[in-house]
């Protein structure tokens, strides 16, 4: 299951991409926006890869989320509870694989340096008894509404396709 936060529908499409990448490795794999995820996920999910912006720093919280709201030309993609607050009550299957990502400008970069969204879904992942697959992946937007740069979905396909791998390696 693919998990994601998304604002302006960036990380929607890094989703779509990692679930067709997934797909095509041969995972079977569903993207969902977190509002609709479920909080207890089925003993028969063996991967789980959890997704959002960065916000000042970190996954965003509902202050992050009304000024990003404020800064819409429209309705945000995700607009109830985020990554932040799934995570607070979401019950993983044992012996579940995880992997996360988010998505960050690309300077200055010292402010990039500090962006943490994927490191503290990893951290809350482990804590909620997953196991990582691969270390977080990093997808860059040009600004604040995006779009994603150029080759980033190509790069999210292709991370897809590398997880499918190393949940299932070939012998």
């Amino acid at each position: 299951m693919v998990i994601y936060e998304s604002m302006f529908g960036d990380n929607q499409e890094v989703a779509q991409a990692i679930t067709a990448g997934l797909t095509e490795g041969g995972v079977v794999a569903e993207a969902v926006e977190v509002g609709e995820a479920p909080g207890r996920l089925d003993e028969d999910v063996s991967l789980v890869v959890v997704g959002a912006p960065n916000h000042a720093w970190s996954i965003p919280r509902p202050a992050t989320r009304q000024t990003t709201a404020d800064a819409a030309d429209g309705p945000l993609v995700s607009q109830g509870p985020g990554v932040r607050e799934w995570l607070r009550k979401a019950h993983l299957p044992t012996g579940v694989r995880t992997a996360a990502w988010d998505t960050r400008g690309s300077s200055p970069k010292p402010v990039v340096a500090m962006d943490h969204a994927s490191s503290t879904i990893e951290k809350r992942l482990t804590k909620l008894g997953g196991t990582t697959l691969t270390p977080a992946e990093h997808f860059t937007v040009v600004d604040m509404k995006g779009p994603l740069e150029p080759g980033e979905l190509e790069r999210a396909h292709a991370w897809g396709v590398t997880l499918a791998g190393a949940l299932h390696p070939t012998t």
